[in-house]
């Protein structure tokens, strides 16, 4: 077998097992039209009205770099939409399995086709420590378990007791409760994770975002810890049927099933192009 027929054969495999979530919704290209920040809509060009707030609020400590997986279209008019029920449930008290298997294998699968992309968005310059955006919910965060299935970290997973080496350390939550209000002082770096960031490249990872002000509170509480940049990276981008502007993007992106080929961090480096 070729090393092209291999590649074939591997693409087709991914396509058949990414079927179960076809559901999602592959992101637009940056643009006229497009937020560089959050991939929502915004008029003409530049970052919408949202994450301006936000980064006025955050005094510019905000993500460096952002990454979406895909979409998820919420309140649908006609019915609860397959991609914001599995975003929804994955982490319920009783999550359904099939729930968190998906967002886990769109994880995997998605940043690993893509992972060259994503480094050549960033210049090539990798990851130090990894993190997730935390809640004041008890337990195993569910976002650890997405954190553990970006592909860069899935790698580091032996059994040999070998120091990984991006290093993975926990934040918490801060003294303001705030939700869905940008304020670094929602979350906070414990004394004994500082030396872990200081001068460090941090990537921090979350399930969804809907405004940003939870994850870009967490890169700003990292930046005040020290931190030299820090990448954000999100399995989807909330999206509304509810809410105007989102509506012309949601009648584009929801017309084609999710594609995993399609580059979600807009270099086209992918380990396995669309057409071989």
């Amino acid at each position: 077998m070729t090393e092209r027929e291999s590649d074939e054969v591997l693409r087709n495999d991914i396509a058949v097992a990414l079927s179960r979530v076809a559901y999602f919704h592959n992101l637009v290209a940056q643009g006229p039209g497009v937020c560089p920040t959050c991939h929502g809509p915004t008029p003409g060009q530049g970052m919408c009205s949202t994450c301006l707030t936000t980064q006025a609020n955050l005094q510019g400590a905000t993500c460096d770099k952002t990454f979406f997986l895909a979409y998820a279209d919420g309140w649908h008019p006609d019915a609860w939409s397959q991609s914001a029920h599995t975003m929804r449930q994955y982490k319920a008290v009783h999550a359904p399995q099939q729930c968190v298997d998906d967002v886990h294998m769109l994880t995997f699968t998605a940043t690993w086709v893509h992972d060259p992309c994503i480094r050549a968005a960033e210049q090539h310059q990798e990851w130090d420590v990894a993190t997730y955006v935390p809640s004041k919910r008890t337990g195993l965060h569910p976002v650890t378990g997405v954190a553990l299935n970006i592909a860069r970290i899935a790698a580091q997973n032996t059994d040999d007791e070998t120091p990984s080496r991006i290093k993975r350390v926990s934040i918490a939550c801060g003294p303001v409760h705030a939700p869905r209000v940008a304020n670094a002082d929602r979350f906070t770096v414990p004394d004994a994770v500082r030396p872990a960031i200081e001068g460090k490249r941090v990537l921090i990872v979350d399930d969804t975002w809907t405004s940003g002000t939870s994850i870009q509170s967490a890169a700003a509480a990292l930046k005040a810890g020290g931190a030299a940049s820090v990448t954000g990276l999100c399995v989807a981008r909330w999206l509304s049927w509810r809410w105007e502007p989102d509506v012309p993007l949601l009648q584009n992106v929801t017309t084609a099933p999710y594609d995993p080929f399609h580059c979600f961090a807009g270099t086209n480096q992918c380990r396995l192009s669309r057409n071989l």
